[in-house]
């Protein structure tokens, strides 16, 4: 941040429009991309990482801190909707008015401050022990599940190899055993050959691959979720974007997207979870993944309805042959072909959307963080952001193929007065709720990691 704040400052590297900087713009643009693939790096490093930390501030046999936990998941989500709503608004303002360098140097003081205030406590934090990498414990567990898959499995999980945590080349953490992918149990045979693995490395590798099933339903949602963020702008240019006696640009509207993250981090956390405890029914982390998928079917639905309206408007108002009579001139930018639909109605689904990502990301942030062991907690939060990369590429592929499928006619045409958007968004909506039945269907055969020791107990009947 501090070097894209000082190429937007520094007058020999600084680019003007028009103007070649003193160093050449090539240079100027080589600095400035070196500086923003940084960005991206530092971004990989911390993310996966702030909010596993975060979570291993609170003890793990505490009900009263897992509790705390949990809202503290809900939270964290709700500060980063907060810092990008005031990005969006107020520093891109200032960047408009002052400059990319003010823009720019805005965030790299506070990414400063906050650096200073976690250095500042960095004695008080919880500091769990390194375990080592998890993918070299996963592949020893499966190496050795192959090398003895012929020898007999021993008549009780006790007789399985379980040194004491302490012990040289052991983790620092104990997991109980479960009674699900038993063919992984025969990696814990004690032989003392170089496949041998302890009982907890066996049970933490079951955890790990019992959420990946549930990390392909997810890919889904974040598949589902993008079309409302990267199609609903286009059309929003030429609906009434009228707000008083000004005009606002279509994107700013995404800004209902983060109040209905911050209405519904309120709503649940201080209303529904005390609801539910009190009648002894809390809400578990599957079902809240699940009930996500289902407000982010109404989202879709509600946009797909908003677009069928606006087409039927486009077609009564005789816009499309307005369009056409203009030649190869024409804009579809133009105020002469806006339509008399409110940009408002886009509130809706974005709103929505808000709404499902407080509990389906939330969710699966929480579930990721604490379904696998304390040695890869930073691992279960990357996968959760792997879930938003990998849904993101596969609405990407979605695009393709269903350009590729309708070349004469396409879905999502570049002029919003043609195309199909409501049938993008109905197809989205079909596609995900194919997707919830797939999650239901996972989810309920999913058992969720024992905490403590009545759970543990129970789990082993």
């Amino acid at each position: 941040m501090l070097g894209i704040t000082l190429v937007n400052l520094i007058p020999a590297l600084k680019p003007l429009a028009g103007i070649t900087p003193p160093v050449g713009m090539s240079a100027t643009r080589d600095i400035f991309w070196a500086f923003m693939y940084l960005t991206a790096l530092g971004s990989g490093g911390i993310k996966p990482c702030v909010s596993s930390f975060g979570g291993d501030q609170f003890k793990e046999d505490s009900p009263r801190e897992r509790k705390w936990r949990s809202r503290f998941f809900n939270f964290f989500y709700a500060v980063i909707n907060i810092g990008s709503l005031v990005a969006t608004t107020v520093v891109v303002g200032v960047q408009e008015s002052k400059g990319y360098g003010i823009g720019f140097g805005i965030p790299t003081i506070f990414f400063g401050v906050a650096i200073a205030a976690f250095i500042f406590g960095y004695k008080l934090y919880v500091r769990l022990p390194v375990e080592g990498s998890p993918f070299t414990r996963i592949w020893r567990v499966c190496a050795g599940a192959v090398a003895k898959r012929k020898m007999a499995a021993p008549a009780s999980p006790t007789d399985l190899y379980e040194p004491p945590p302490d012990a040289k080349k052991n983790v620092q953490f104990k997991m109980p055993h479960t009674h699900h992918m038993q063919c992984l149990d025969k990696a814990a045979i004690n032989t003392g050959d170089i496949y041998q693995v302890s009982l907890t490395e066996v049970e933490e590798t079951k955890a790990f691959l019992g959420i990946v099933p549930l990390f392909m339903c997810i890919c889904i949602y974040q598949m589902a979720y993008d079309p409302i963020f990267t199609l609903l702008p286009y059309p929003g240019n030429v609906m009434d974007r009228r707000m008083g006696s000004t005009e606002i640009p279509a994107s700013s509207i995404s800004f209902a997207n983060t109040f209905g993250v911050l209405f519904t981090v309120a709503i649940y956390d201080f209303i529904v979870v005390p609801i539910t405890q009190k009648m002894n029914r809390p809400i578990s982390m599957t079902l809240r993944i699940g009930l996500g998928f289902v407000i982010q079917i109404m989202a879709l639905v509600s946009a797909a309805l908003i677009e069928m309206a606006r087409y039927k408007l486009v077609q009564s108002k005789g816009l499309v042959a307005k369009f056409n009579a203009g030649g190869a001139t024409a804009d579809a930018m133009n105020p002469a072909y806006t339509e008399p639909m409110s940009i408002w109605w886009q509130f809706i689904p974005y709103f929505l959307t808000g709404m499902s990502e407080v509990f389906t990301n939330i969710g699966t942030m929480e579930l990721f963080y604490t379904q696998v062991s304390p040695g890869m907690r930073s691992l279960g939060t990357s996968v959760y952001l792997l879930t938003v990369a990998v849904g993101t590429y596969m609405a990407s592929a979605l695009n393709m193929l269903v350009t590729v499928a309708s070349p004469n006619d396409l879905w999502v045409a570049n002029n919003p007065l043609f195309g199909h958007y409501d049938w993008y968004f109905w197809l989205n909506a079909a596609i995900l709720t194919a997707g919830l039945g797939a999650y239901v269907t996972i989810a309920r055969g999913y058992k969720e990691k024992p905490v403590t020791g009545a759970e543990q107990a129970k789990q082993a009947e």
